[in-house]
Order: C-alpha cells, then sequence, then structure tokens
C-alpha cells in the first residue's frame, strides 16, 4: 500500500514538472489584468465621453462624463492645456477622478481616454506680417515693400475671452541687411498679456509692366495685353522697361515670358512702311497739300526718317514716316 502511494506521488510530481513557467512579465501582466477585471463593468448612466472642448482654465467633471449630477458638472479637476493644445486624460487618472467625486464609473479596457483640446482664437502669420508692415512704415521705411517672415507656419493661439488686438511694441533694423527683429504683444495692459519675438527681412519694390500672356514676335502689343506688376528691386534686371508707355505699341522681336520684366532690347517700334512698299507721299504747307505715289527704299517706323523714291518725278527724296504706308515730305528736301 505504501509503495502504491509513493508511485502516484511521483507521478502527481512528474506533471507538475512538465508543466511551462510563468514569466515574471506576464505575471504582471495578468495580475494587471485580473485588477481591472476587479473592476466591474459600470452599469450606471454615466458615460466617459472620448474628446472634450473646453475654453477656460480648467477641465470640469462635465467635460469628462456625461449623466453626472448637474452640481458636480462645474467642478474643476485639472487644468486646461494652453490654448490651441491637447492633453489626453488616461482610464488610471479617470477612475481616480471617479472615486474621490463619488461618480459610478469604472474603466471598461485600459484604452478609456479622454482628449482634451483648448479652445482658442488664432492670429494668422498673415496678421502678424501686416502688423510687421505696418511698425516698418512707422519707423521710416518706404512703401512699396514686402516682408518675409522667418517662421511662415507661425501662429499665436489666445485664450477665447482674450483681446485679439497685436501690437509691435518693440522693433529693431539693421537698414544695411534689410533685417529685423520684432516684439510682437497681445491683449496688451491685461492679465492675459503676451510678447512674442519675430525676425524677418522686407524687400523693397519695384512696379514695372509685364505681357499677361503671351505675344508672338512680331506682333504689335496692345493696351489690354500688358500690365503692372510689383518685383523685388533687387530682381529687376538692368535694362528692364518701367514705364508701360514704352510697351504699348510696340513690336515684339524676341518673344517674353509673360509676368516677367520686359527688357528694351526685346522690342522695337513697329514696321510702318517696309522696304520695297508703295507709299503716299504727302506735302503740306501753309498754301496748299499735294499728294504723289513713291516706292519706299528702306523700312521705317513711326518718326523715323527714310529714303522713297517719287513716280512721277523718278526722283529720291527724304521723308518721314507718319503711319502705316504713309510719308510726309520734308518741305525743304522735297524738290
Amino acid at each position: 500500500m505504501k509503495i502504491k502511494n509513493s508511485i502516484l506521488a511521483f507521478a502527481i510530481l512528474s506533471a507538475l514538472a512538465s508543466l511551462p513557467l510563468l514569466s515574471e512579465a506576464a505575471f504582471a501582466q495578468s495580475s494587471q489584468g485580473n485588477d481591472l477585471r476587479n473592476i466591474q463593468p459600470n452599469s450606471s448612466s454615466i458615460f466617459l465621453k472620448p474628446d472634450a472642448l473646453v475654453e477656460g482654465q480648467y477641465v470640469t467633471l462635465g467635460d469628462l462624463f456625461s449623466g453626472v449630477d448637474p452640481q458636480q458638472q462645474d467642478i474643476a479637476v485639472a487644468h486646461a492645456p494652453q490654448p490651441g493644445r491637447q492633453t489626453i486624460l488616461d482610464y488610471r487618472w479617470l477612475y481616480g477622478i471617479a472615486q474621490r467625486h463619488d461618480i459610478e464609473w469604472r474603466p471598461r479596457t485600459t484604452a478609456d481616454q479622454v482628449l482634451i483640446t483648448r479652445a482658442s482664437q488664432v492670429i494668422t502669420i498673415d496678421e502678424i506680417r501686416d502688423a510687421v508692415e505696418v511698425a516698418l512704415v512707422d519707423h521710416g521705411i518706404e512703401r512699396p515693400f514686402t516682408v518675409d517672415l522667418s517662421s511662415e507656419n507661425f501662429q499665436i493661439h489666445l485664450p477665447v475671452d482674450a483681446r485679439s488686438d497685436i501690437d509691435v511694441s518693440a522693433l529693431e533694423i539693421n537698414s544695411r541687411t534689410q533685417r529685423f527683429v520684432a516684439s510682437v504683444t497681445t491683449a496688451a495692459q491685461t492679465s492675459q498679456q503676451r510678447t512674442y519675438r519675430i525676425s524677418g527681412k522686407y524687400y523693397p519694390l519695384t512696379n514695372v509692366p509685364v505681357l499677361v500672356e503671351p505675344v508672338s514676335r512680331g506682333s504689335v502689343i496692345r493696351a489690354d495685353q500688358v500690365e503692372y506688376r510689383e518685383f523685388r528691386s533687387e530682381r529687376v534686371p538692368a535694362g528692364a522697361i518701367r514705364d508701360i508707355n514704352d510697351v504699348i505699341g510696340k513690336e515684339v522681336t524676341r518673344p517674353s515670358n509673360p509676368n516677367e520684366p520686359l527688357m528694351f532690347r526685346d522690342l522695337s517700334n513697329p514696321i510702318l512702311v517696309r522696304r520695297g512698299s508703295l507709299v503716299i507721299i504727302r506735302l503740306v504747307t501753309a498754301n496748299m497739300s499735294l499728294t504723289a505715289r513713291g516706292k519706299a527704299m528702306e523700312n521705317g517706323s513711326l518718326g523715323d526718317v527714310i529714303r522713297v523714291v517719287n513716280q512721277s518725278s523718278n526722283k529720291t527724296i527724304q521723308v518721314e514716316v507718319v503711319a502705316e504706308n504713309e510719308v510726309r515730305a520734308l518741305p525743304a528736301m522735297s524738290q
């Protein structure tokens, strides 16, 4: 009988030894799971809100839970993040708050959480740039100019109840490099006043005429095909046309790209009289007006003096081009 009992005990010990050991990590995870399972699922009418948008400085119970007693809704339980920022409250923190305030809520899983977002007023980079431009003018920088700020993605987030006006409270300018450092203040002279420093550079601008559409070589530019456009002065090449009247009515000798400065070398006066063409010669004096036909011996634009052959006298005379295929005989050279 003793032998049978010994054999049975040995078999049980052998079976236990063949079972795998539970690692410390697995044991800890199992213990955590058991702790969470010990928290009985919530059977009340109170539910966790997955996210909350808060406007004030504090997060309240009403921001976290729906169905709480109205007298508890406005109880502050945490500081809100900075305006425009977010923070996450996890299940452990939330369960602790629920227990502290006798709220019948328990986490269902470790994934229970609330995403808190602080509402804000946004001052955009364009508003900041406008304020800096005004300050530059007040400091003697002449328009027109453009401003580049060091961070084009910069924004200022203000509390929703703060004043949204901005002021450049200080400005340091290096006129040689055209760089500056500006101190931008929001909600000045209030408890919510904040000051931000931002650097940048200003660029003087020059107005020059440009084509608004492609114009082929040999075409004469019309008034509706050209307009003024602002460019950084440093990018306007020498020889660029500055007056739009020097463009309208000119002939394109070399095609130019639209929206780029036009060069004098790319335009010329249109040819009104071409070599070999027949022209009308006019001679007008105080006492008479004569016309004759002639043949041009060279090209001519408006105002050019060219040679033509008078077909009536077969003489070569000098004339001034006044219109297309029309010339005016110069009185001293009309014979």
